[in-house]
This record gives C-alpha cells, sequence and structure tokens, in this order.
C-alpha cells in the first residue's frame, strides 16, 4: 500500500515537473512584451521597470534578440513614483552598477585568462548590459513621477548611457545593428534628477559628443518640464549628437549646463524656459554645441567661465534668440560665450571660421560676475567679454557680418560691445542694431526653411514660437510687447480670440503691470500661457 502511495505520488511529481518545465519552456518563447510587427509595446510602469531590468543585465527581450538593441513603443500616459521610491529613486534604462560585485559576470566578459604558479589574471571586455543602443517611441505620452539621486554616478534620466563603439568594424552588421540611439514622442513631467557626469531629463548620454565612429544618440520631440542636477547637465540630456524639436522648462544645475544639453554637436528648432547656473561652459540652450540652428531661450543663465545666452562653448548659430539675462565673468557673450571649431567634420573648402548668422540677443540686462579667487584662462583686464560673443576664438566669418541685434534698453554692467576690434582674430566688425518692431521676424525669413514650416507668430509684436509648440502637450508660453494705443482686452481677442479672457493675461502678469490692469505701456513684454 505505502509502495502504491509512492508510486502514485511518484508520477505524479513527474507529471507535474514536466508541465512545470514546459510553463517555463513557453516563457521562454515568448516575449516580454506585447508587439505590433517589430515593436515592443511598454503598457505601463511595471513594464518600463521590466524594460530597465532587461537592458541593464543584458537579457533578451526574446529569444534572439537583445533588449537593449530592440525598438519600443509606449501606449499609455504611466506613473513611476512605484519605482522611484528610497534614497536613489529610479534606475535608469542603460544602467551600469559596476560597484555591484555581484553583476561582474554580466557587465564584463572574460576574453583571457593567464596564470602561474597561484598567481593568475584576467582581461575582459565591458558587454552591452547597462547600455541602451535601441529605438524609444514616445507616441506622445506622459511620464510622471521620475525621480533620481545619484550624485556620484554618471549617464542618469528616463534612460542612462549607449555604447562606445570606437575601434568597432564599421562595415558589419553587429555595428550597424547598435549604431544609432533613438528617443522621440516623449513627455516627462515634473521630474526630479540628481546625477553625476551626463545627467538629463530624457537621457544621460554618451561618453564623447561627437562620436564619429562610436555612434550616436538622436533624440527628437521630447518635452521635459522639472529639475536637473549634475556635473555635465541637461535639460533633454546630458550628451549626445542631435537634438531636434524639444523643449525644457524648468531649472538646470551642473559644472557645465544646458538648457537642453550639456553637450551636444546639433541642436535644432528647440526651445528653453528656464534658469540654467553653472560654472564653465554653460548656456541657454547648449552648455558646449557645435551648431544651434532655429531655437531661442527665456530665462537666466549664470556661470563664471565660458557663458553664453545660447551656448557657452559653440562654433555656428543660426536663426536663434534669447531673452536671458546672461551673468559671467569671463568669456561671456549674449549669444556665445567661447566661439571655438569644436574640431567638427566641415564640407569641403568651407571656413574654419564660425558663423553667426540671422541670431538676436534679446535679453534684458548682461552683468559681470564677481571675480573669484580661480585660475581662469586668458586673464586679460576685460575677460573677453561682449554684448554677441565673449571670446572669438576661430574667429567670425565674414558671412556673419551685420547678422547681429540686440534689444533696445538692454542694462549693462561690465560688458561692451565684443571684442570685434581684434582684426588679428580675423573678427569683422559687426551692425550692433537695436530691435526695431518686427525686425526679427523678417531676420528669421533668411535661413533656408520656409518660416511657415519653423515659426510662428500668434499676435502682432509677439516675440516668434516655434511651429511645432502649438501642438504640444503642455502647452508653451508666448510674449507679446505692448505697443502704443494697445489695452489687455484687445491683446487677448488676438491671442486667445477672446477678448474676455484678458484677466487671465493679468493675472499671469500682476506682478509686472500692477494693482491696475489698465496701466500696461509700451514695450512692456507680457507672458502668457497658452493651451
Amino acid at each position: 500500500m505505502k509502495t502504491r502511495v509512492w508510486t502514485k505520488a511518484g508520477i505524479g511529481l513527474f507529471f507535474f515537473l514536466c508541465l512545470k518545465a514546459g510553463f517555463y519552456a513557453n516563457a521562454k518563447e515568448t516575449a516580454a512584451f506585447e508587439k505590433e510587427g517589430q515593436i515592443y509595446l511598454i503598457q505601463s510602469a511595471e513594464d518600463m521597470r521590466t524594460l530597465a531590468q532587461l537592458v541593464n543585465r543584458n537579457e533578451e527581450v526574446e529569444p534572439g534578440i537583445r533588449a537593449n538593441t530592440a525598438s519600443y513603443r509606449l501606449t499609455a500616459d504611466i506613473d513611476l513614483s512605484a519605482y522611484c521610491t528610497g534614497e536613489e529613486g529610479w534606475e535608469p534604462i542603460g544602467y551600469r552598477d559596476i560597484s555591484d560585485d555581484s553583476l561582474d559576470d554580466i557587465l564584463w566578459e572574460k576574453i583571457e585568462e593567464s596564470g602561474e604558479g597561484e598567481t593568475y589574471w584576467a582581461t575582459y571586455d565591458a558587454t552591452d548590459a547597462g547600455y541602451f543602443n535601441g529605438t524609444f517611441d514616445g507616441d506622445g505620452h506622459i511620464i510622471t513621477g521620475l525621480y533620481i539621486n545619484r550624485p556620484e554616478e554618471q549617464a542618469q534620466g528616463l534612460f542612462g548611457q549607449r555604447t562606445d563603439l570606437r575601434g568597432e568594424d564599421l562595415d558589419s552588421g553587429e555595428y550597424q545593428s547598435r549604431k544609432t540611439t533613438v528617443i522621440k514622442n516623449l513627455y516627462i513631467k515634473d521630474c526630479n534628477i540628481t546625477g553625476g557626469y551626463n545627467s538629463g531629463g530624457v537621457m544621460g548620454g554618451m561618453w564623447n559628443f561627437i562620436q564619429y565612429e562610436g555612434g550616436d544618440i538622436f533624440i527628437e520631440n521630447c518635452h521635459v518640464t522639472g529639475k536637473i542636477v549634475g556635473t555635465s547637465a541637461g535639460g533633454i540630456v546630458g550628451s549626445a549628437s542631435t537634438v531636434k524639436n524639444c523643449s525644457f522648462t524648468g531649472t538646470v544645475e551642473g559644472s557645465g549646463a544646458g538648457g537642453i544639453a550639456a553637450e551636444a554637436y546639433y541642436i535644432y528648432g528647440c526651445a528653453v524656459h528656464a534658469d540654467v547656473v553653472g560654472f564653465c561652459g554653460v548656456g541657454g540652450v547648449g552648455g558646449e554645441a557645435c551648431c544651434v540652428r532655429n531655437s531661442y531661450m527665456v530665462g537666466s543663465v549664470a556661470g563664471y567661465d565660458q557663458v553664453g545666452g545660447i551656448t557657452g562653448m559653440g562654433s555656428c548659430l543660426t536663426g536663434c534668440y534669447t531673452r536671458a539675462n546672461v551673468t559671467g565673468y569671463s568669456r561671456t557673450g549674449g549669444l556665445i560665450g567661447d566661439i571655438q571649431s569644436m574640431n567638427a567634420p566641415r564640407p569641403e573648402g568651407s571656413s574654419n571660421a564660425a558663423t553667426i548668422q540671422n541670431c538676436l540677443m534679446g535679453g534684458y540686462r548682461m552683468e559681470r560676475e564677481p571675480e573669484r579667487d580661480t585660475n581662469i584662462y586668458y586673464p586679460t583686464n576685460d575677460r573677453y567679454n561682449g554684448y554677441i560673443y565673449g571670446f572669438p576664438g576661430v574667429g567670425i566669418d565674414d558671412r556673419a557680418t551685420s547678422a547681429f541685434y540686440y534689444r533696445e534698453g538692454l542694462v549693462t554692467v561690465g560688458f561692451g560691445k565684443g571684442m570685434y576690434e581684434f582684426s588679428d582674430w580675423n573678427c569683422k566688425s559687426y551692425d550692433c542694431a537695436h530691435l526695431v518692431e518686427m525686425d526679427f521676424m523678417n531676420l528669421l525669413e533668411r535661413p533656408e526653411e520656409e518660416w511657415s514650416d519653423v515659426w510662428m507668430c500668434v499676435a502682432d509684436y509677439a516675440w516668434p514660437n516655434l511651429a511645432w509648440e502649438k501642438d504640444s502637450r503642455f502647452g508653451y508660453q508666448i510674449t507679446v510687447t505692448v505697443q502704443e494705443g494697445e489695452s489687455l482686452w484687445g491683446i487677448a481677442d488676438k491671442v486667445y480670440g477672446d477678448g474676455n479672457s484678458w484677466e487671465q493675461i493679468y493675472e499671469q502678469n500682476k506682478e509686472c503691470i500692477g494693482d491696475d490692469g489698465n496701466l500696461i505701456f509700451p514695450g512692456m513684454d507680457l507672458v502668457m500661457a497658452v493651451y
């Protein structure tokens, strides 16, 4: 009897183990997420957390497909706060915790081992664990609850870091599959991120922002509000190849800092409403950026060396404006702090000199930072500060002549018109003309793109906004300069199509206007939100 019981139990156990093994086999044969074609669907905060775990541990999203090179799409607005608990908060998608010895077998691959007697040594290569080399489409959805507090760790953001592919076989299929990281169509609301080198709302970034052979990061149509703090910090990304049609609203703080990116090769069509604070390489749009085109910045930029309203260090600006108050001590300018060639690739026959075309320095105040006990390069009496640019570096291309405007009424403390008189730096004298009425609109019509494709004006005498902003889920801000004889009712009628909305404008500008809404005057700038 006892034997029969054990026999039945053994048979039952056998079938249970087989069934269990079948379930496991089936689990391994299916994808971690639902699919639509070749796209994996991220439908919840739990899915986002699972994605981070798969990427950071170099696992497959389904057999034969590594999670860190696949393509994903977000299908809903999600709240990450449940996975941002504890002191450190969110673990980025693409995060290498090299201080965790238990992850050594995941992070490093042994390629050679040798020994003599009882002494052994081994050589390791880094694996792709903790790097994101794939594509993520936010599909216009909003992520909330993102919190990170890792001040000593690099590459912090919703996404972390991508693989550095320098030295790889450029013609190999493996290289091509890992060459470009793309993140697009994503909104991140009210984030709070503190990281080390390369920190940003969307992604930390990559080691070197000009990666001719090491791969690229391309970020498009991503929008962030909140606070970013890091050694090298950007509102969108710490370091990237290209950032296009993105926006940031909030504060950025770092040794090097930019409203969009701390470091980037190309920034196009971006908007910033922020306070950007740093030490060296600080800019309203880019801390260090080769080319910035059709972008604007509103707010303040403050640093010590290499400080600019658009970019702290840069080579090429086209069709940009800033309404930022700028504070810096050395190599500081309304548009660019330190003009550099950046060792960027150039078309054959092009000039090594920098180009600044069709740009406006439209801030209200430029102020000299008090001197500190710090050894700053180029210790001259005037510290190379100017309305438009600070230190001329490689020189200004002839095409930049007469391309500058600054706002009438600009208050400057410790600044002159710049270094254009230094002919030995190949700098041509420029027209530092006052902005008159809608001159800037005419100025921006000069680039190749049509005005309506890139910029828009919602009212007469409104500062231009980027055309894509009218579709933003976060809404957008506009600034209208009051003209002679105008009233709040008339401005509201032009902006909102309803003069009765004048109280909305008044409430947003009450501190500036005062107790009487009728006491607006020509030249006053009124800021208003459009949703």
